[in-house]
């Protein structure tokens, strides 16, 4: 799963909003259906299913006929969320907050529905159980220690909470490694995603959660 690091952010602020919503990539945004080629727009429609367990003809219906992209994301997220099909979904399209209300979405069940797909994101990338990453979500540590202490923890044995505790200001993860006797390379972003999760954070500044 890959979330876009705007939904990343908005959960770590605790600042979640309905205009969240945004496409689950993190490099440029996906270029109109239009532009697509057919490869390209049965490889997206895919994704999405994947991102919101919604169903991938419906979805590759939607981009065949050049719906705009910010409409088929709304739609599925609603889809996930009130457990209707994408279909059903899409064809009350008007404007979203009123489809938001007519489906009986309140703002607490979206942003529960929000957290969980946040928290299967970072679980799958820090290899921590989702319990786990919940607990240190509420207690506000960013997706990147989370991620970083996970595969740390994994690689040294450690208790997850012991290698977060080992982070302190002006302490780099690589010193963490090297002080678990781990390779330093389990710190390095493996994806564009995480080099970017990466950037955020280091241009937000790097303290740890109780220096904040």
């Amino acid at each position: 799963m890959k979330l876009s690091k705007k939904i990343l952010a908005g959960l770590m602020a605790g600042t979640f909003f309905f205009g969240g919503i945004t496409a689950p990539v993190s490099a440029a945004p996906p270029p109109p259906p239009q532009q697509m080629s057919e490869a390209d727009r049965a490889s997206l429609a895919k994704e999405i299913a994947a991102q919101y367990d919604v169903n991938e003809q419906e979805v590759l219906t939607a981009l065949k006929e050049d719906r705009f992209m910010d409409d088929i994301y709304y739609a599925a997220m609603l889809a996930k969320v009130s457990g209707k099909s994408f279909r059903q979904v899409f064809a009350m399209k008007s404007d979203w907050f009123d489809v938001m209300k007519a489906l009986g979405i309140t703002e607490e069940k979206y942003n529960e529905t929000m957290r969980e797909m946040v928290a299967e994101d970072i679980a799958e990338r820090s290899e921590l159980d989702i319990n786990t990453v919940k607990k240190l979500m509420e207690q506000h540590y960013f997706p990147r220690d989370i991620r970083i202490a996970g595969r740390l923890a994994k690689a040294s044995g450690k208790n997850v909470q012991e290698v977060l505790d080992m982070k302190k200001i002006n302490r780099r993860w690589k010193d963490v490694a090297k002080e678990l006797g781990v390779d330093p390379g389990l710190v390095r972003p493996r994806n564009a995603a995480e080099e970017e999760e990466d950037a955020e954070q280091n241009q937000n500044g790097n303290q740890p959660r109780e220096q904040r």
